[in-house]
């Protein structure tokens, strides 16, 4: 009788990957997104085999407050953002950043002057999931450079296709977001 699919991870392969990872971009800041349970492995165990990542990326609240119960100190991206004031105010007592892809979550931002967080802003330059297009780009750096609760501003973007290095819409996005971040004094993601 068949239960379907399993996936049976080693604990240490993790680790030998982020190894690889930072033999190949040894200047690389490196994020470890481990959402959705760490893709159905288990959150805890896989944020407690590789603790020498720079931060996490998690998808909501939950995920990083289950991070921070178990001692995880580093930095937490939120890459959905947050929905509500309820939310924010969640994401900024866990020490949380958040990637910001919508006017609905800058106006949150904007009404909070009494908070101090980290914002990655979310440009789409080709996957079509979440963030703003890359023509906006300027007036929303001005906007979220002149809101009181944003302390620290990042760039991202988001690639369809990152695994195909000969896929020609890859190219594409990498160009429109170096077009993007180009004289941005901050860091960037992709």
């Amino acid at each position: 009788m068949s239960f379907g699919a399993r996936a049976l991870i080693r604990l240490g392969a993790l680790d030998h990957n982020l190894n690889v990872i930072r033999q190949q971009a040894p200047d690389a800041a490196v994020m470890a997104v481990v959402k959705a349970n760490a893709y159905g492995h288990g959150l805890s165990a896989v944020a407690e085999a590789i603790q020498d990542v720079d931060s996490f990326a998690v998808a909501r609240i939950p995920e990083a407050l289950e991070l921070r119960s178990i001692g995880i100190q580093h930095p937490i991206v939120l890459l959905s953002g947050v929905f509500s004031d309820e939310e924010l105010s969640e994401a900024a007592d866990a020490g949380c950043e958040l990637v910001v892809h919508s006017d609905e979550q800058i106006r949150l931002l904007e009404k909070r002057p009494d908070l101090d967080m980290t914002c990655w802003l979310k440009i789409d330059t080709g996957m079509h999931r979440l963030g703003f297009p890359a023509d906006r780009t300027g007036s929303l750096l001005e906007r979220m450079d002149s809101c009181a609760a944003v302390a620290d501003l990042r760039l991202m973007t988001h690639l369809a296709n990152a695994d195909d290095t000969s896929d020609a819409k890859t190219a594409a996005q990498l160009a429109e977001f170096r077009e993007v971040a180009a004289g941005f004094d901050g860091d960037i993601s992709i």
